[in-house]
This record gives structure tokens, sequence and C-alpha cells, in this order.
């Protein structure tokens, strides 16, 4: 797995236009199978054509509602990032598919993913929903085997034209089939699915509106508490009846997840809410807009075993940003840095 700090996959050079192609439809979304997703509600992209053998360009709408990426102080002000990331993973997984040849019965898993948003300014919300155009290229193909085991994808987005960062990926790909036993066979037993366990908290939610959130049910932190500069906390399993952070019957925790806990345990780490040491007035770090963010996810996250989140400042990386561990059962299963403005 890549570490977070060293990431190995780079967005592409500019190209000479970032103007998307004509024929690129924004009427409609894509099939929902295509992108891994069971609600119509929860699919974004609207098409995607490949330019060459490796490289494809898609457009997404980013919706002005929505019960989890527009439920933050700041849904008013600006588009989430974290809805520009999801975006873009249906973007590398419709892309996978229809253009890399992968068949449908495919099992796909984040390893790492860098997003940096160099044009903050393009996330202003206007009067209509946001049109993302994602540029991407396909940098690393690796086959077993005879069958496909991993791609890195490099993207450059811009949102209603305007030029707005960059974004690595690197998924790995099994045949479900061959996934799912797997998994029996790491675990000694059937896998259970987010929708058959409980979905109890570990202790007291963490407070909404310091999360940065307006509906309660969209806090994934739970028993959250400062320790020697740092923030402990523990991922709540009331996140298995969130069918935005679980559409269909995940068997372990996702990247989407954990990243959102990172976001979260940052905001809580200020004692306003905010990491610029302001309140949550819907714009800027207060609201939870993030500027970068490096995640590295190295082990598969168990459903029903405790994670144990640890965030803390991360200085080198400059003001407002963060790092949060993910431990479970000893073990080290994700790292997230965050940085927010």
């Amino acid at each position: 797995m890549q570490s977070v700090v060293s990431p190995t996959v780079q967005a592409p050079p500019p190209g000479p236009s970032l103007d998307p192609p004509q024929e690129l439809s924004r009427e409609r979304t894509v099939p929902r199978g295509l992108v891994h997703r069971w609600s119509l509600s929860e699919v974004f992209l609207t098409d995607s054509r490949a330019t060459d053998g490796r490289a494809f360009v898609a457009a997404a709408q980013l919706p002005l509602s929505h019960a989890y990426f527009r439920d933050h102080p700041g849904r008013r002000a600006f588009h989430d990032p974290l809805l520009v990331l999801e975006a873009c993973r249906q973007s590398v997984t419709y892309a996978a598919h229809c253009h890399q040849g992968v068949p449908e019965a495919t099992t796909f898993m984040v390893t790492s993913w860098v997003l940096e948003v160099t044009g903050p300014a393009a996330l202003d919300c206007g009067e209509r929903p946001g049109d993302l155009t994602v540029h991407g290229e396909v940098t690393d193909r690796v086959e077993r085997g005879g069958r496909l085991r991993r791609l890195v994808f490099a993207m450059r987005l811009t949102l209603d034209g305007r030029p707005l960062g960059t974004l690595s990926m690197d998924v790995s790909c099994t045949p479900t089939e061959q996934y799912h036993a797997l998994r029996r066979m790491q675990r000694g037993s059937e896998v259970p699915t987010a929708f058959l366990l409980p979905a109890d908290p570990y202790g007291e939610p963490a407070d909404a509106a310091r999360a940065g959130r307006l509906d309660p049910l969209n806090v994934v932190l739970d028993d959250a508490r400062h320790a020697a500069g740092a923030l402990e906390s523990v991922l709540s399993a009331r996140t298995f009846r969130n069918r935005s952070m679980y559409d269909h019957p995940y068997d372990h925790v996702p990247a989407m997840v954990f990243s959102e806990a990172a976001r979260q345990g940052a905001l809580l780490l200020d004692t306003d809410g905010g990491a610029d040491g302001g309140t949550n007035d819907g714009t800027g770090a207060g609201a939870g807009r993030v500027l970068r963010l490096h995640g590295s996810f190295e082990k598969f996250a168990e459903l029903d075993d405790t994670v144990r989140l640890t965030t803390r400042p991360d200085p080198e990386r400059g003001p407002g940003s963060y790092v949060m561990t993910a431990v479970q059962s000893g073990a080290t299963v994700a790292e997230v840095a965050v940085t927010l403005g």
C-alpha cells in the first residue's frame, strides 16, 4: 500500500486545453451498476468518453441538495471536496469497466488517493448544480495470471469551467467471487455486511456542529476526547445505516468513511470547531472545506471490530493540517492527512 507521506501516483501535466468535448452529456446519469451504486440519488457521473487507450474525459453533476454531501454549514457557499472525490471515484470505476475492459463482476478497493485543491475559488456555488469535468489517464496497469489486479489513475479537474485541482487514485481489482472467497479465508467464517450488524454508537456521539455537520446522523465519530494535543475517538457503527456512506452491502469500512472521519477529527481538535480558530459560519475551515487530502488504506477494516482513531496536528504540512491514524486489533488499517482552509 502507498504511504500518505510519499504517494507514488502523480497527476498528469496540464494539457493545452481543459475544455470538455462537446459530445459529453450532462442530461442524465450513467447506469448505476457501472459506478457500483444501488441508489440513483448517489450517482453523480453523467458521461465518460475514452480519448485514447489510456485517457478519458468524464462529466459529473454536483447537486445543490444532498442529505450527506450538502449537510455542512457551508452548503450554500461551496461544493464539498469529498463530493468531488466521490464523483471522481465513480469516473474511475466507470472508466475501468467501459474503457479498460474490466468485467462488471469485479470488486474495486481504493488503496490510496491524493486530492489537491489548487483552485479553491472553483468550489464556490452558483445558482445551478456544479458541472465537474475530469480529464483522466491510466498511469499504471498491473496484470497477474492473466487478470487485471491494479489500476492507477491521474486526473485533472475543472468545476464550472474553472481549474479546480488534481487527484490521483490507486485501485486494486479482484474478481468478485474470488474477493469473497479471500475474505472468508481471512476471517475463517462468513463476512458480515454493514446492513446486518448493530448500528449502536460506541459511547457519546461527537457534537454535530463542532464536527462540521448539521444532521447528527452524518457524524462518524463517537467517544471523542482530547488527549495530549491529539483527539482520540472511535469510528461509529451508526454509519452502517447511512445510505450515502454504505449505499450497498460493504463488508469493510470504505475509504470515503475514513476520509470523512479525518475531516471531522480535524474540526473537533479546535475548541471552536474550525482549524482556523473561527466558528462554523459557513465558509472556510470552520465548515470543513478540504484543500488537501492524502489517504492510504492499508488493510481491511472489519465492521464487527472496534476501529480506534487518533487525530493530531500535522505542522509539516502547514496551517490547518492534521493526520488521522486508524487502528484495529493493534494494527494500522488507514491513515488520512487533511488540510482545511
